[in-house]
C-alpha cells in the first residue's frame, strides 16, 4: 500500500532534514517532548512503523538504547544522555521566549513525527497535532508562534490539538521543518485547485449573465408587445417605432445587435435608452 501524504512527509523529514547532529538533536527532542511528561519515568514515543527503523538509528546515534514495539520506541537512560542536555537547553529557551526560529523548525520536525498529521492536499489543507499533556502542548503551540503560523488549540476529551488550515501556512509548515518535495506537491495541487475554482467562478458568471440577459429580454418583450397591443403605437417617436419592431422580431438578440439594425446603427447604451423610453411609455399605459 502506497504511504499516506503524511507519512511521506515524516519520511523525507527524518531522512534528508537530519545530517547535522544539532538537526537531529534537536528533532529528537522534539519528538520526546511533544510526548512525554518531564515528570514521568515512562520513556516512550509514538512513531509510524514506516518511521520507526529511521528514527531508531537517530537515537543509536546519540548513543542511547531503543527498541520498537507496537507502534512505540521504548528508550534507554535518556536523563544521563547529551540528548537530555539538549532538551534542557530547549525548555530554558522556551521559559525564556528567547527560542530561535532554526530550533522552532527543529522541534517541530521531530515533534511532528510522533504527533503530527498533514491531510491529503487533493482533499483538504490542515496541519495537526494531537497530544496528551498541556504542557507538550504549550510548547508546541510556542514553536509555531516563533514562526508565525497562527493555529488554533482546542480541548479534546482525553487530549489537546493544535491545527490549522491556511493553504500559506501548511505550505510553509512544510518548507520550515524540511520537506521540500511534499510542499512542491502540495503547491501543484493548490494551484490545480486554483483554476479549477477560477473556471467554475468563470463558468456559473457566464450562466448568470446569460440568464440575467434572458429575463432582461423577455422582460422588454412583454413591455413592447404591451406596448403593440394598446393601439397606441403610433405615438412612439419613429426611432423607438423602429427598435420596437426590432426587439419584436429578433427576441434573442443582444442589445449591441439590435443597435446594428437600427439606421443608421447606434451602439448598445443608445439601444438600451431606446428600449427604456418603450419602457416608461408601456408603464404609462
Amino acid at each position: 500500500m502506497d504511504d499516506s501524504f503524511s507519512v511521506r512527509v515524516k519520511l523525507e523529514t527524518a531522512t534528508n532534514a537530519v545530517k547535522k547532529p544539532v538537526q537531529r538533536q534537536t528533532a529528537l527532542c522534539g519528538l520526546f517532548l511533544s510526548q512525554s511528561s518531564i515528570k514521568s519515568s515512562a520513556k516512550t514515543v509514538k512513531i509510524p512503523e514506516r518511521l520507526s527503523e529511521l528514527v531508531l538509528h537517530l537515537f543509536e546515534a546519540e548513543n542511547i538504547k531503543s527498541s520498537y514495539s507496537n507502534g512505540k520506541i521504548v528508550l534507554g537512560d535518556i536523563y544521563t544522555s547529551n540528548l537530555w542536555d539538549r532538551c534542557e537547553e530547549l525548555l530554558s529557551h522556551f521559559a525564556n521566549g528567547d527560542l530561535s526560529v532554526e530550533d522552532a523548525r527543529r522541534f517541530l520536525r521531530g515533534a511532528f513525527w510522533g504527533c503530527g498529521y498533514c491531510s491529503d492536499p487533493s482533499k483538504s489543507y490542515r496541519i495537526e497535532f494531537v497530544v496528551k499533556e498541556p504542557e507538550n502542548a504549550t510548547l508546541i503551540s510556542a514553536a509555531l508562534d516563533v514562526l508565525g503560523i497562527k493555529h488554533v488549540r482546542a480541548e479534546r476529551k482525553d487530549s489537546y490539538a493544535l491545527y490549522f488550515k491556511n493553504g500559506d501556512d501548511v505550505s510553509d509548515f512544510l518548507s520550515y521543518i524540511g520537506s521540500p518535495s511534499a510542499m512542491m506537491e502540495f503547491e501543484n495541487v493548490r494551484a490545480g485547485k486554483d483554476v479549477n475554482s477560477k473556471v467554475i467562478r468563470a463558468v456559473n458568471c457566464d450562466e448568470g449573465n446569460t440568464k440575467r440577459q434572458a429575463e432582461a429580454a423577455a422582460q422588454r418583450n412583454e413591455m413592447i408587445t404591451k406596448v403593440m397591443n394598446s393601439g397606441l403605437v403610433n405615438k412612439l417617436s419613429p426611432e423607438l417605432r423602429e427598435a420596437a419592431k426590432a426587439h419584436m422580431e429578433n427576441p434573442g438578440a443582444s442589445l449591441a445587435e439590435l443597435g446594428a439594425m437600427m439606421d443608421p446603427p447606434i451602439g448598445k447604451s443608445g439601444m438600451r435608452h431606446r428600449l427604456d423610453k418603450i419602457a416608461e411609455f408601456a408603464n404609462s399605459l
